[in-house]
């Protein structure tokens, strides 16, 4: 008998390490043909990012890295396609395990088109891939150890492990308790019995010892997208939505707005809910179970800018808020240093700022459209592009933002939001001077306003042609 299961163990080895690399060879050229369709159907960090780093596919430092690079504004897609880029060089069937694993699948459906091709490309990878395990528990080609013995039983120990690379049988309950430990729905531990001395991995616990209980009001975890612009954060019973925007140019913002359509810094916000003493916004605010020093050390959240608590009782002109303001010396506006084109010069005493140094447009000398698009952008061209920003913000931040209507207020702040991180895109070109020409600034203009409207309120695309012909002394268009 053990000559026969040695023979047997051979057989199996030896068939396997062919069908394996014969399948490894046939899915990395498919990988490498689809890396752009896989990516294009990532749209957020979490949790393919983590997963990949959890498994070892990625190392903490690419995992930092690739969190970095979305911060630069790159996108989640061009990240991923990066991160997959370095993956091909390695590639293994394992890989293609987690890609294709429930936990992602369920988060990414777009990536259900992608794995359509590998099934009918490859039917038999299905053996190889964690999904179709997953979804079918004990499958056909996954039988019992003791079923029988001679050629059939080779053939069911060679399926028993698809993923194992040294032949390690894992058996049937391993297998289940693998599975349940995936799909474990998200349920309140307490009074759930685990094994002496294992560690609940919420809470960093070990069951049996009472712990007093965390007075922060956190919630159990929920599904949140912590890339969006608005997220919902708690703090004891009292909630609100956080726009990431407002925090990330500092916390004593009124960054968090509640239903009742009131504004408040996380400080106030804190307070409200009962943390009089507490002062500790990152730990006492919660958004899906996650504390908000954990998300921004996650880099979902920008960590706002350390500065001293300075507030004005004005507002800013552009996006009507308060804080720390800076006047002009001609009309007095005031500004937030960033909200200002270009950054307010605050160490320059009698300091003027665009509306000022645009006002009055030269009128003895007029062009034709054709002849202003062609201009280089020099520092004066720069200055009026400049203003035409500038309105187009105010309308944005101080017209349009602060007066959303509650219904639908995640909907279409989200949507404003949107516009306006676009035209962030379009003000740090303008800034860096990536455009050479008025020309290639006011086709990213054309193309920002093919964004839909959030707002009757907002400025039109005709209002700015109405302005740029204005400060750039258009009077015939051909």
């Amino acid at each position: 008998m053990a000559t026969e299961g040695s023979h047997c163990n051979t057989r199996m080895s030896a068939q396997y390490e062919e069908k394996y690399n014969s399948l490894k060879k046939t899915a990395g050229e498919l990988f490498k043909k689809y890396k752009v369709e896989i990516s294009n159907a990532i749209n957020k960090a979490f949790p393919l990012f983590e997963i990949l780093r959890d498994r070892g596919f990625i190392t903490n430092e690419k995992y930092k890295e690739s969190r970095e690079s979305l911060i630069k504004r790159i996108s989640v897609q061009e990240a991923v396609y990066d991160i997959l880029s370095e993956l091909e060089k390695t590639f293994d069937l394992t890989l293609l395990g987690a890609l294709f694993s429930k936990a992602i699948m369920e988060n990414y459906p777009d990536l259900k088109d992608s794995y359509r091709i590998f099934k009918k490309e490859m039917p038999d990878i299905k053996d190889f891939l964690e999904t179709d395990a997953e979804n079918k528990g004990q499958s056909d080609a996954q039988p019992s150890l003791d079923q029988g013995s001679g050629k059939n039983s080779c053939l069911n120990l060679l399926w028993s492990s698809p993923f194992s690379m040294n032949n390690t049988e894992i058996s049937n309950e391993d297998s289940v308790e693998r599975r349940n430990r995936e799909e474990a729905p998200e349920v309140s531990t307490s009074g759930v019995k685990r094994k002496p001395g294992t560690v609940n991995p919420e809470n960093n616990s070990t069951p049996g010892i009472k712990k007093k209980k965390k007075k922060t009001g956190q919630q159990p975890d929920v599904p949140v997208n912590f890339e969006a612009e608005i997220l919902p954060v708690t703090c004891k019973k009292k909630t609100g939505l956080l726009i990431k925007r407002k925090l990330e140019r500092g916390a004593t913002r009124k960054c968090i707005r509640t239903e009742d359509g009131n504004w408040f810094t996380p400080r106030e916000f804190e307070v409200r809910a009962g943390y009089e003493k507490a002062n500790n916004w990152r730990n006492s605010l919660t958004c899906g179970g996650k504390t908000l020093k954990l998300l921004i050390e996650l880099k979902y959240i920008h960590p706002p800018p350390t500065t001293k608590k300075v507030e004005n009782s004005d507002k800013c002109v552009i996006c009507q808020d308060g804080g720390k303001l800076f006047g002009c010396a001609t009309c007095h506006k005031v500004f937030h240093e960033g909200c200002h084109i270009p950054p307010v010069e605050i160490a320059r005493s009698g300091w003027k700022c665009t509306f000022c140094l645009t006002r009055n447009p030269p009128s003895h000398q007029h062009y034709r459209e054709s002849e202003v698009l062609v201009k280089l952008m020099e520092p004066e061209e720069l200055l009026k592009c400049a203003f035409l920003l500038l309105i187009v913000y105010a309308s944005l931040e101080g017209k349009v933002f602060p007066n959303i209507p509650h219904e639908n207020y995640a909907k279409e702040a989200s949507q404003c939001l949107e516009k306006l991180r676009k035209l962030d895109k379009i003000k740090e070109s303008l800034l860096k001077e990536n455009y050479h020409s008025v020309e290639s600034f006011v086709r990213a203009m054309d193309e920002f306003f093919t964004i839909p409207s959030c707002s009757d309120a907002e400025l039109t695309q005709d209002d700015f042609k109405k302005n740029f012909k204005e400060q750039f002394a258009i009077q015939e268009t051909n």
